[in-house]
């Protein structure tokens, strides 16, 4: 079991490995035919200098893109995470509670209405409230 997943680890860091090197050989060649490119219109030192400008326009491209995808990414996932927490709690206590309301109705309704009282007629409480649920 053990000697499998290590075999596919190292299946996988290999195939990481292999296409890294075709992405970076396919970059090294697509900057030569920018050279090549510029060297028809330009000095060969001109053409050299374009290639390389054009060489870091693209990286510094890439790191913009690659941020913002992962900004909305975080977001995306710091949003989830407490909805999945509130979720699981509420599925916990909700059926806790349900049953609690079950065997001793009269006190449930009770706590309702006391509780309604109390946020209705306290501001403070009911600013703490919508803060809590914002959250």
């Amino acid at each position: 079991m053990l000697m499998g997943i290590l075999l596919r680890g190292v299946v996988i860091v290999a195939v990481i490995l292999a296409c890294a090197t075709g992405l970076i050989a396919a970059f090294g060649l697509l900057v030569a035919a920018d050279y090549f490119a510029f060297a028809t219109i330009l000095p060969p030192v001109f053409a050299a200098l374009a290639a390389a400008g054009t060489a870091l326009v693209f990286c510094v491209l890439a790191i913009i893109i690659g941020k913002l995808v992962l900004a909305g990414l975080g977001r995306r996932a710091r949003r989830s995470v407490p909805s999945r927490v509130a979720a699981a709690i509420g599925e916990l206590f909700g059926r806790e509670l349900g049953d609690l309301a079950d065997r001793h109705p009269a006190r449930a309704i009770g706590l309702a209405l006391v509780a309604g009282l109390a946020v209705g007629a306290s501001p403070g409480l009911r600013r703490a409230l919508f803060a809590f649920l914002r959250r």
